[in-house]
């Protein structure tokens, strides 16, 4: 199932409405609520694989909030929850899907599932893209278990900075990686690569990638 185990924030000013729709949907997803837009930015860290945001809300709205979730860099599933059918301003925001109040349990499972399994199909494509390239590959390997600059990774590659630099973005783009700025002897700032995945398991027929981290937990 697409949101097997998927950690959804739901948000909306009224509190009733959280709560049922808390009550139909907390049997197939980890739930967490928030009753506004702040709230839901304060609520939101790297564990909500999903977001179920009121458009129409007093003090920072959903429109807000989903415009400060993607100038951070997320790109989680947002479903927009508005009390009309779109319009031309809607259709303009970045979520991904949307449902017109008064929705039901149906249709609310059905909206989420969809966006999660678009985003995990997307996920699977960025590291079928990457390790399809026999360079990118190897700087895969060359960075398991290490924190290597992209000097070192040319280094150790024999390829050039630019190359080295076009396939750290590809593993990045698809999530096998992760940067952190370190200082070098000389008071120098730099950013180390390593990987954030020790297993790569790739199943063809169902179009499935799982990528399994240092601590065995599949993801």
């Amino acid at each position: 199932m697409p949101g097997e185990n998927a950690t959804v924030l739901l948000v909306d000013d009224e509190r009733e409405l959280l709560d049922i729709y808390e009550m139909w949907l907390d049997e197939e997803y980890t739930i967490r609520t928030a009753g506004g837009g702040k709230e839901a930015l304060e609520a939101f860290d790297g564990d909500v694989d999903a977001v179920l945001l009121d458009r129409r809300m007093p003090g920072m709205s959903g429109d807000e909030a989903l415009e400060k979730l993607r100038e951070d860099g997320h790109d989680i599933p947002v479903v927009m929850v508005t009390a009309v059918e779109p319009d031309e301003g809607i259709v303009e925001l970045p979520f991904d899907e949307y449902v017109v109040k008064p929705a039901d349990r149906s249709e609310l499972l059905g909206t989420i599932d969809r966006a999660l399994a678009r985003a995990a199909d997307e996920t699977a494509s960025d590291v079928l893209d990457a390790l399809g390239d026999k360079k990118t590959r190897h700087c895969c390997r060359v960075l398991n278990g290490a924190q290597l600059s992209a000097r070192e990774v040319a280094e150790l590659t024999g390829y050039s900075l630019p190359t080295v630099y076009r396939r750290l973005n590809d593993l990045r783009q698809a999530e096998l990686i992760e940067s952190r700025t370190q200082i070098d002897p000389d008071g120098d700032h730099y950013e180390a690569f390593t990987t954030v995945a020790e297993r790569i398991r790739i199943d063809l027929d169902g179009f499935r990638v799982d990528r399994e981290p240092a601590d065995g937990e599949t993801v």
